[in-house]
């Protein structure tokens, strides 16, 4: 199904960069006043796994390694809270952690391999950040990609006061991924069900899992 190819693409192909430091080592425990630093300490951290060995397909190990530092970047909940909108106050709490886990499945599967070339090609800059007085934040960056540079909004938030701060968002040349799952979503359910959603998203996990 083509609504969530598009969203999980632009979400985790270009999600982050940067260049490998010692700030690689360091544990996700590390908390960071600014999302700015946290963003570039997540790349280090990406980049330090996906360089370490020059051949073009990682070991099992290493893709296993990718997929946690992605979950620690990404909430997965709030992005799929918000990407189904007022659909998601109508489901139990066991339909919404299905949905989650299945979403995030989807995104970690699909992209993995296009997320690890462009970490290992590609460079980033930050270009600036804003926080607002409810405490999200958004930081802009470019990225080039191939002949063209693309501008991206990162939307972040801290689920606890004293926590780390996550990704929930991504805005890249003014194409949201929340606002287009949703009204992709909105539309097949309206047409449909959410049943046969959730369905078709089981489906297409099964058949990346089976891929590999």
């Amino acid at each position: 199904m083509t609504m969530t190819q598009l969203s999980a693409g632009v979400l985790l192909a270009i999600a982050s960069f940067g260049t490998a430091s010692d700030a690689a080592t360091q544990t996700q425990t590390q908390t960071y006043e600014s999302p700015t630093a946290f963003l570039k300490n997540h790349d280090a951290r990406v980049r330090a796994v996906v360089l370490r060995d020059p051949a073009d397909s990682l070991s099992s190990a290493e893709r296993e390694q990718v997929r946690t530092l992605i979950n620690e970047a990404f909430d997965f909940r709030e992005l799929s809270r918000q990407s189904l909108g007022d659909i998601w106050e109508t489901r139990t709490d066991e339909e919404r952690d299905e949905f989650v886990r299945v979403y995030r499945g989807i995104i970690e599967r699909r992209n993995l391999d296009m997320f690890v070339r462009y970490h290992r090609e590609g460079g980033i800059s930050y270009t600036g950040e804003e926080i607002a007085e409810d405490g999200r934040a958004v930081v802009l960056a470019e990225v080039p990609v191939k002949k063209e540079t693309k501008v991206i909004a990162y939307s972040l938030y801290r689920p606890l006061a004293d926590g780390q701060w996550r990704i929930f968002d991504l805005i890249v040349d003014g194409a949201g991924t929340v606002d287009g799952n949703r009204r992709a979503w909105t539309r097949f359910i309206s047409r449909n069900s959410y049943e046969e959603l959730l369905e078709r998203l089981r489906k297409q996990l099964a058949s990346l899992e089976e891929a590999g």
